[in-house]
């Protein structure tokens, strides 16, 4: 389109002007020049004080004389301009975005039937970029979404491969057949919980190409709902920044805090109509540290005789995924755990 300009008007020079606001202070790029100027092909002028500037501000056509007595950037390269036609470019009813230009060969030489042939050229540069814009807004659309699939892909390998450890684990300290269908049960929702959570809450956060994130604090929030009401005061409290948390550590979690969560309720603090948890994080270095406190509910005389499936079933998950561990600490007012991960793991 601009070298049919070029050629139309019988101009000595044509060219695009592109604004770039990302540019401080903002400037135009002089692109697909033709004619005597195209030497200057990539050049960059600026948007407050030249003819492309002022086109844009006066949204409409302008013919300019001799700008080089007005910019001195231009007098600066010893350019002589009898006349400049300038015609601005605009995608849609979005404000104009660009130039298109054609220099005279002598004074007075364009008339209405060049604007018009410039006006129309220009109307077809609009159509070509935003062919052009569509074409890579479509092309990032597909990578996103193909690192999605990806991601998805390996979402669920990992949830059959856990979920198959669990049955097999479960299998093997089950007492009847019962017993595993409840523990499972128990579970395998703990997961699907934690999972819902971005579509619920809104507590994520994206970024390109990556499923949502889960929040730390909704994650916890979720665990506590499915047995106590987070509505008496003080029975539940949760304090800790924000923390966003990726597909394998928002598994792992869920699961943790779904066994602390149903062993209090067994056992400890949730079982109780006075019992209260407390559940605090801060980061430390290169770790986040957890602590999960429960207080109201049963004395306690110490550590279980033996070691729960629950337990060992916490301590592979830290281990495998997150390089975490727990520990805890059996306090006669009630289980203090204190849980520490790596920070960089959070984001799988």
């Amino acid at each position: 389109m601009v070298a049919h300009a070029l050629e139309l008007t019988q101009a000595s020079a044509s060219g695009l002007s592109i604004l770039d606001e990302s540019h401080d202070p903002p400037v135009f790029r002089w692109q697909h020049l033709n004619g005597a100027l195209a030497r200057f092909e990539g050049a960059l002028t600026p948007r407050h004080n030249s003819p492309c500037g002022e086109t844009l501000d006066r949204d409409a056509p302008l013919l300019c004389r001799h700008p080089e007595l007005v910019y001195d950037w231009i007098a600066e390269h010893s350019l002589v301009i009898p006349e400049v036609l300038l015609v601005p470019i605009r995608i849609g009813k979005e404000r104009a975005h660009g130039t298109l230009w054609v220099v005279a060969r002598h004074e007075d030489q364009f008339d209405s039937e060049d604007l018009r042939i410039v006006s129309e050229l220009a109307d077809l540069v609009a159509v070509a970029r935003k062919m052009q814009r569509d074409k890579l807004r479509l092309q990032e659309a597909l990578e996103q979404q193909a690192m999605i699939a990806r991601e998805m892909d390996h979402r669920v390998k990992n949830l059959f491969a856990l979920t198959q450890a669990m049955i097999e684990m479960s299998a093997r300290h089950a007492t009847s057949p019962a017993e595993l269908a409840q523990s499972l049960t128990g579970r395998l929702q703990a997961l699907a919980r934690a999972h819902a959570i971005p579509e619920h809450t809104g507590a994520t956060e994206q970024g390109s190409g990556s499923l949502d994130r889960t929040e730390l604090s909704a994650l916890i929030q979720a665990s506590l709902e499915a047995h106590t009401s987070l509505a008496e005061p003080g029975r539940v409290c949760c304090k800790g920044e924000p923390i966003a948390l990726g597909p394998q550590a928002t598994t792992s979690l869920a699961l943790l805090f779904h066994e602390l969560t149903t062993n209090s309720v067994k056992y400890g603090s949730l079982g109780s109509e006075q019992g209260r948890v407390r559940v605090e994080w801060e980061t430390c270095g290169p770790d986040l540290v957890i602590r999960w406190e429960e207080r109201g509910g049963p004395r306690l005389a110490g550590p279980p005789a033996r070691q729960g499936f629950g337990t060992k079933l916490m301590q592979q998950v830290l281990r495998g995924r997150l390089k975490g561990r727990l520990e805890k600490n059996w306090d006669p007012d009630g289980l203090v755990a204190i849980v520490r991960l790596m920070r960089d793991r959070l984001a799988d």
